[in-house]
């Protein structure tokens, strides 16, 4: 069994980096909750809002904020360093992605990787079972408390969760590889994009009706679903990626 803070996203990476010393951390006699991530601790650190902090939603106790554990204050005031696609695991640490067509980006606290546009396809069809892990895109601009947000996965089972930012996206393990197999093809195609998200099928004499008919069924369980955009967007490769392996 892991420890359960694990399960809580900050203090998963707190855990996976080596918990790192906290210099401003105090000791207390008598552990109390963080009131972010709710976890009790008897290590904590001050810590005031400060009149540019979002999304002050995210804490369990909104009033009199004067507090955080060492995991949550490590994750706030790394923010910058977190708006990056990243995996996060226990076992193998922080791990930020480096596609191979991009220009180089810099990395501050973990490491990097270079990978491939398939990369994200591969890891959803295999994640880790046995190490909790949170797979993170970032689509804003601006840096979120995105990491606060997000959910981690731990174990076998029928769904997994995926951030976008902010977004937590449930994504059905059933069906996944045919599902994606099929938006790689509609993405590769010429016109038929438009016919994923409608209720609508492409007429018997459209050019690509015999590719349509082939993907169809496995996509049919999916129409609608809030994963699919998000699916065909982030982690299918560009089509110019796709035609030009």
């Amino acid at each position: 069994m892991i420890d359960t803070k694990l399960l809580k996203p900050t203090h998963l990476l707190y855990k996976a980096i080596g918990e790192p010393t906290i210099p401003e951390a105090t000791s207390i006699s008598k552990a109390i909750r963080c009131p972010l991530c709710g976890v009790l601790s008897d290590n904590m650190v001050d810590w005031q809002i400060g009149a540019k902090f979002t999304n002050l939603n995210i804490f369990a106790e909104k009033a009199n904020i004067k507090y955080l554990c060492s995991a949550c204050f490590f994750s706030l005031k790394n923010i910058r360093n977190l708006h990056k696609l990243y995996i996060l695991t226990w076992k193998k640490g922080f791990t930020v992605l480096q596609f191979d067509d991009q220009p180089n980006k810099k990395v501050n606290i973990g490491h990097k990787k270079t990978v491939t546009r398939y990369f994200l396809k591969d890891f959803l069809l295999n994640p880790p079972i046995h190490d909790p892990w949170i797979l993170m895109l970032q689509s804003k601009i601006n840096p979120q408390h995105s990491l606060i947000q997000a959910k981690v996965n731990y174990g076998p089972c029928d769904m997994f969760w995926v951030s976008d930012g902010p977004e937590t996206y449930a994504i059905p393990s059933e069906g996944l590889e045919d599902l994606l197999y099929a938006l790689e093809e509609i993405k590769k195609s010429d016109s038929l994009y438009p016919y994923l998200f409608s209720s609508k099928r492409p007429p018997k004499n459209h050019k690509e009706i015999e590719l349509w008919e082939k993907v169809e069924p496995n996509i049919i369980n999916h129409k609608h679903r809030h994963y699919l955009p998000f699916l065909y967007d982030r982690i299918i490769p560009p089509k110019n990626y796709m035609l030009e392996a």
